[in-house]
């Protein structure tokens, strides 16, 4: 299939300039607008390739050049009108094409096609205790990605609007995996091994739909389905002493998962009166799941290991049906003064039946999930105050979730779940105008969330049912959230505007399980940014941001004398700073600099060293980006134009092995025909 679509792409092309030198003589119309932007250069690295690909999504071992866009607008007679617009960078295998034909009040048809690459990480986690701390993959992941649109649709006049369109889209390649290997030193294991994971999807979209307005009532209808063929991979290496262990020393994990869905929706919306609105809508899905999934554990001789880490799925089978109903109003019943309101319930049902083996049991499991969400909101806002603009909102959610889990052939593990659970939240804010250059807006928000679960029946020995309550079930968890937001606008002077915002949110989670004591977690994060504009004269243009992040987390850790209490704290900060400078009409200057700095720190690391729980959180590191550029007007539609960049990262945990300075040099032009 990805000949296929390449042989599409490249036949698209040619058709349409071919269709273009057909008709270029039949235009009665304005001349076409035709732009095109082309450009070339390289990347010089210095150090760690795979990490620069992975974030800025470029290989430093291609050419980077290519047509960055070709944009035309031609009308041909009688009012039809041909757009596209290409993009090809062939060295880094990213490619883009749109083309559209249309007529007003008749007909248009739609093709987007594009190919693109997507890079992954190639290091796992760290242990700093270990002798050998980290794992780097020498593979670097990535995955070759396309999607094909066809879009087609019937615009006439007085009649309702008939859309159709098929989508293809397809990943293949290999992904990093967050199921990672296990390292073990003298007596301590550790998951910090790095996986990677070969995919293959396939996904075929189709949608028919209809839109409808009237004097009546506006009426939207649309039916989608959906074919997905997933396939992966996965494959992980167990480590002893930075060696290979001798057992398991290789897991593989194959799934192989295919689903259809069908969608249909219907949206009314309906005008009352000059102060009432309603809208609604309605919609039913049903998915068909069917997977398969084969764990194998290989010796480094490659015999397969008679461990515990070897089962498979061959059978797993599960139906969803899901149906969604929403109420909208939007009413204004006197001046300023405007409420908007909704109802919505939704309901999933879940059977699924699944047999797998565990090397010589053989497991039948029947599960059953029943959720029915009801939710219902309110939003009042009032304008008449002088230079305050109040508002209240309101929103609550209520749901019953069941849950009945067995197995068919041993009661091995048996469940009956009933769980229940309120949401509510709370706004209040206002916006605010006491100057005529300045401007702001308060907010505070309350979200309290409350879970009870209702565990009759469950299983804590493979021979008997032991009704109460088993470990790993929560009996309730609650959450309490407050939300404090403030955004302040100021423009002093025609030259200078800045905006500045921050919030604070706190969250505090507690937990209750059956026999064991409670587990606390207070959550707190804090964000500021700011942006100002400065234009000191009219041919220089300065602007920059800002933005930082404050993260902590206080758990209260159960059964566990030494560390009661564990601190994490983590920060992050961005920095975006812009020049632009006009040195006359035909040149100017441009300079960018970004960085980001990044600071973790993990209490529990330093305060009860050497045996630390979990995993050390050290990952510091420093990300820059430098762009310098010039552009110089040749003729009125030419410009040329050069640039150079420089990259660079620099981390702590995990002595350099990621680092990277990369530098790239561009040139380029545009041309443009009107």
């Amino acid at each position: 299939m990805k000949n296929g679509l390449t042989i599409i792409f490249g036949f698209t092309i040619l058709s349409s300039f071919g269709f273009l030198l057909t008709d270029l003589a039949l235009a009665e119309q304005p001349p076409a607008y035709f732009s095109t932007s082309f450009y070339g250069g390289d990347i010089a690295k210095s150090r760690d390739d795979e990490k620069f690909s992975e974030d800025w999504q470029l290989k430093d071992d291609s050419f980077i050049g290519g047509l960055e866009h070709l944009k035309l607008r031609y009308p041909l007679k009688e009012g039809w009108l041909l757009k596209s617009e290409i993009k090809t960078l062939p060295g880094q295998r990213n490619h883009d094409l749109i083309l559209e034909l249309s007529k007003n009040d008749l007909f248009y048809a739609r093709l987007h096609y594009e190919r693109f690459p997507h890079y992954y990480d190639n290091s796992g986690g760290v242990y700093q205790n270990f002798a050998t701390p980290f794992f780097v993959i020498p593979e670097e992941p990535g995955t070759d990605r396309q999607n094909l649109l066809l879009e087609i649709g019937l615009t006439l006049p007085d009649l309702p609007i008939f859309t159709f369109s098929y989508e293809k889209r397809l990943r293949d390649g290999e992904i990093s995996s967050l199921t990672w290997g296990e390292a073990t030193e003298g007596a301590v294991s550790r998951m910090i091994v790095p996986t990677v994971k070969e995919v293959n999807d396939d996904v075929n979209i189709i949608k028919i739909g209809s839109e409808y307005k009237h004097d009546i009532a506006n009426i939207e209808v649309e039916q989608r389905w959906e074919f997905t063929d997933l396939e992966s991979v996965r494959t992980e290496k167990n480590f002893t002493n930075g060696l290979p262990s001798a057992a398991d020393a290789t897991v593989v994990d194959e799934k192989d998962t295919y689903y259809e869905s069908s969608q249909t929706t219907v949206k009314i919306d309906k005008t009352i009166n000059k102060k009432l609105s309603l809208s609604g809508g309605y919609r039913y899905t049903k998915v068909d799941n069917d997977s398969e999934q084969f764990v194998k554990t290989f010796r480094d001789t490659g015999a397969v290991n008679a461990g515990s880490r070897n089962w498979s799925d061959p059978n797993s089978d599960s139906d969803v049906n899901s149906h969604l109903w929403n109420l909208n109003l939007l009413a204004k019943p006197i001046k300023d003064l405007t409420v908007q309101g909704f109802l919505r319930l939704k309901n999933i049902h879940r059977d699924s039946v699944s047999t797998w083996f565990d090397r010589t049991q053989v497991h039948d499991i029947t599960a059953r999930t029943n959720n029915t969400t009801f939710g219902e909101g309110i939003r009042v806002a009032y304008k008449r105050i002088p230079r305050i603009a109040p508002y209240l909102e309101a929103e609550w959610q209520q749901g019953d979730i069941e849950i009945k889990e067995k197995e068919n052939r041993t009661d091995f593990f048996q469940r009956d779940t009933d769980s229940d659970y309120d949401k509510q939240t709370y706004t209040i804010g206002l916006s605010f105008y006491p100057f005529k250059r300045f401007s702001g807006s308060v907010q505070y928000r309350k979200e309290i969330t409350k879970n009870e679960y209702d565990d009759d029946l469950d299983t804590e020995s493979p021979t008997a049912i032991v009704p109460g309550g088993y470990s790993a079930f929560i009996d309730k968890q609650d959450f309490d959230t407050d939300i404090y937001t403030t955004r302040l606008t100021a423009h002093p002077t025609s030259s200078v505007s800045a905006t500045f915002r921050h919030e604070y949110r706190a969250q505090e989670i507690d937990s209750k399980m059956e026999g064991l004591d409670r587990e606390l977690a207070h959550v707190d994060m804090q964000t500021f940014s700011g942006s100002v504009i400065f234009t000191p004269i009219s041919n220089l243009f300065l602007t920059s941001m800002v933005m930082r992040q404050n993260l902590r987390v206080k758990t209260r850790a159960r059964e566990d004398a030494r560390t009661p209490t564990r601190a994490f704290e983590g920060d992050s900060t961005t920095f975006v700073n812009t020049a632009i400078f006009a040195l006359n009409e035909k040149t100017e200057f441009s300079a960018d600099y970004q960085v980001s700095l990044t600071g973790n720190h993990d209490e529990s690391v330093t305060n009860y060293a050497p045996d630390p729980i979990g995993l050390p959180l050290e990952h510091d590191y420093t990300m820059q980006a430098l762009t310098l550029g010039v552009k110089h007007k040749i003729r009125k539609n030419m410009t040329l134009w050069s640039k150079y960049s420089l990259y660079d990262y620099d981390e702590s945990h995990i002595a350099d092995i990621d680092d990277y300075t990369d530098h790239l040099f561009a040139v380029g032009g545009e041309v443009r025909f009107r």
